[in-house]
C-alpha cells in the first residue's frame, strides 16, 4: 500500500503489497451558504485559475515527495497500486468548467496508474446551470473527459421543503438537471433530505416512489442534522424550531428503507441505496478504511504506512491561506500519526455504517488482543450481540436491522475512551 524510508521491516514487507488508493478533491465555493451545510463551502467569487494550480502543485508533491510523518521526520512515498476513484466534492464543482476537470484528472493519474474502470464522480447542484440545454452540454462535455457518476444534491422536490433548506434552485431547475444527466449517464445519484419540522410522511414517500420510478442508480437519503457553525443550529438554540424527536425519525427512516427496498434498491450503507452494482466505489473504498488522499482546501485524507499504523491528512481550510501556503507546498498539508487505537476505532466508525459490517478477519490479523480491547469494549459488543443489535458472522461484525437506527448509540457504547497523547 505504502512505503516510507528507513523504518521498520514490517512496513518494508507491507509497501511490497501495494493497495489501490482513492483520490478526494475539494471545491470550496458555491452560489450560496446553506443554514444546515457545515462543509467546507464559501460564498465567494471563485478563482479557479488559481485553483486549478494550487491543487496541480499539491499532486506533484504528492506524487514527487509523499508526506513528511511527524514524528520519525521523514517522507512516506505512497506506492499504490492503482487509481481506483475520483471524487470530486464540495463546495459545488459543477462551477468548474469541463477543461479544469480534465485536466484535474489527468494530474490525478499521474500519482497512480488508473484501474480501466475507474469511477470519477463530481458533484452538481441544479443553480450552476442556466438552462436544460447549457445543463446537458455540461454533461457531455463532463462524459467526454472521463467523469462516469454524477451526484446531484436536488434534496426535495416540494418548494415549501426547497424554501426551508434554503436551496436557491426550484422543483423545475431540479427535475430539468435530473433529465440531462440521466440522458448522458447511467450512474446518477440523486441527494435528498428529510426530517424537516412539519414534513408530511406521505410527500416523503411520493418523492422516495417517484425518484426510484425515474431509475436513478443510487439515491442517498439524509437525515437532517444540526450542526454546530450553521445558520440552523443558531436558530433552534433560539426556539425558531425543533428537530424531530428520535420516534419521528425512526418512522422516516425506516419508510425510506422498506420503500427503496420495494424498487430493488440495496440499502448497502445506513444513508445509502443503490442498484445492483452501483454502490459509489470511492465512499466504500473509505467505510471499508482503505487509503485516500485529499486534495483542494480543507481536503481530508488517510494514508496507512503499515497495516495498523495510519496517517491523517488535513489541507489548510480556507481558500485565502491555502492559496497564501501553496508557494511553499509543504505548509498546505497538515498530518498527525493515529495511534493504532485510534486506527481500530476509526475502522469500526466507519464499517458500521455498511450493512456488510466491519471487516474482522483483517483487523484482527494485525491487531493484538489488548490492543484491540484497548479501543473496543468487547463486553460491550458481546451484549449487543445477545440483544440482537449486532452479528458476528464468519468474518465480519455488522449491525442488525434492529441496529440501524441505533448506530450512534452503538458506537458510544463500543467505542472505548482513548488516553489523551
Amino acid at each position: 500500500m505504502a512505503g516510507v524510508l528507513n523504518v521498520s521491516d514490517s512496513l518494508q514487507e507491507f509497501r511490497a503489497s501495494p493497495t489501490p488508493l482513492a483520490a478526494y478533491v475539494h471545491w470550496p465555493w458555491c452560489k450560496a451558504k446553506c443554514p444546515y451545510c457545515d462543509f467546507n463551502s464559501h460564498a465567494s467569487a471563485p478563482r479557479e485559475q488559481d485553483y486549478l494550480n494550487a491543487v496541480l502543485r499539491e499532486f506533484r508533491h504528492f506524487h514527487d515527495h509523499g508526506v513528511i510523518t511527524p514524528s520519525q521526520k521523514v517522507q512516506f512515498r505512497p506506492t499504490h497500486s492503482s487509481l481506483t476513484s475520483v471524487f470530486f466534492g464540495g463546495g459545488t464543482p459543477s462551477l468548474m468548467s469541463p477543461k479544469t476537470l480534465e485536466k484535474l484528472i489527468i494530474g490525478l493519474t499521474e500519482i497512480a496508474p488508473p484501474e480501466p474502470d475507474m469511477e470519477v464522480t463530481v458533484e452538481c447542484n441544479p443553480t450552476s446551470f442556466a438552462s436544460p440545454v447549457e445543463a446537458q452540454q455540461f454533461f457531455q462535455d463532463l462524459k467526454s473527459c472521463g467523469v462516469n457518476r454524477i451526484s446531484i444534491g436536488i434534496q426535495g422536490l416540494k418548494p415549501e421543503w426547497l424554501t426551508f433548506l434554503g436551496r436557491e434552485h426550484s422543483v423545475s431547475d431540479a427535475l430539468a438537471t435530473l433529465d440531462a444527466a440521466q440522458s448522458v449517464f447511467d450512474n446518477v445519484n440523486a441527494d435528498v433530505i428529510y426530517g424537516l419540522p412539519n414534513q408530511d410522511i406521505a410527500d416523503w414517500r411520493e418523492l422516495l416512489h417517484f425518484l426510484a420510478d425515474r431509475g436513478l442508480s443510487h439515491i442517498s437519503a439524509y437525515q437532517l442534522t444540526i450542526e454546530p457553525n450553521t445558520a440552523f443550529y443558531t436558530a433552534v438554540r433560539r426556539g425558531a424550531w425543533e428537530p424531530l424527536d428520535s420516534d419521528q425519525e425512526h418512522v422516516f427512516f425506516e419508510e425510506t428503507r422498506q420503500i427503496l427496498r420495494q424498487h430493488n434498491y440495496s440499502n448497502y450503507e445506513i444513508s445509502n441505496f443503490c442498484k445492483p452494482g452501483k454502490e459509489c466505489r470511492h465512499n466504500l473504498h473509505i467505510w471499508r478504511y482503505g487509503d485516500y488522499a485529499g486534495f483542494g482546501p480543507g481536503a481530508h485524507g488517510r494514508l496507512h504506512t503499515s497495516p495498523r499504523d495510519v496517517l491523517a491528512t488535513r489541507v489548510l481550510k480556507h481558500p485565502d491561506s491555502y492559496f497564501r501556503a501553496v508557494e511553499d507546498i509543504s505548509r498546505v498539508l497538515h498530518v498527525t500519526e493515529l495511534t493504532p487505537a485510534e486506527a481500530i476505532q476509526e475502522a469500526f466508525f466507519a464499517g458500521l455504517r455498511l450493512a456488510e459490517g466491519v471487516d474482522m478477519d483483517s483487523l484482527l490479523k494485525h491487531s493484538p488482543e489488548a490492543l484491540y480491547k484497548a479501543a473496543i469494549d468487547t463486553d460491550e459488543v458481546a451484549f449487543l450481540i445477545s440483544k440482537g443489535l449486532l452479528k458476528r458472522t464468519r468474518s465480519h461484525l455488522h449491525l442488525t436491522d434492529a441496529g440501524w437506527p441505533l448506530l450512534n448509540s452503538i458506537l458510544q457504547r463500543i467505542l472505548r475512551p482513548l488516553p489523551l497523547v
